[in-house]
């Protein structure tokens, strides 16, 4: 599902204007990237939780040239469902 189809959705569910919720849904967004970008988690109950990950640096090998390639530790996000969306799906 495309953020506009989310948009589409809640307006059929709901009949707000289109607009509206779309500002509200892109602000709702914009909240969960920036807790997530200071280092907290976000947890909507009985649906999951997102958590910023720090994963560990490595090495591969490029599987056409054989060379090694070092990949720096970066940050990333994890999400967990909750155990009520797990039994749902």
């Amino acid at each position: 599902m495309t953020k506009r189809e989310l948009v589409e959705y809640i307006h059929q569910q709901v009949g707000l204007p289109k607009t509206l919720i779309g500002e509200f849904v892109e602000t709702t967004f914009e909240i969960i990237k920036n807790t997530l970008r200071q280092g907290k988690a976000v947890k909507i109950v009985r649906f999951g939780k997102w958590e910023p990950v720090l994963r560990k640096g490595k090495q591969i090998r490029h599987p056409v040239s054989k060379q090694i390639i070092q990949i720096p530790e970066h940050k990333s996000v994890a999400f967990r469902p909750s155990p009520c969306l797990k039994n749902k799906i």
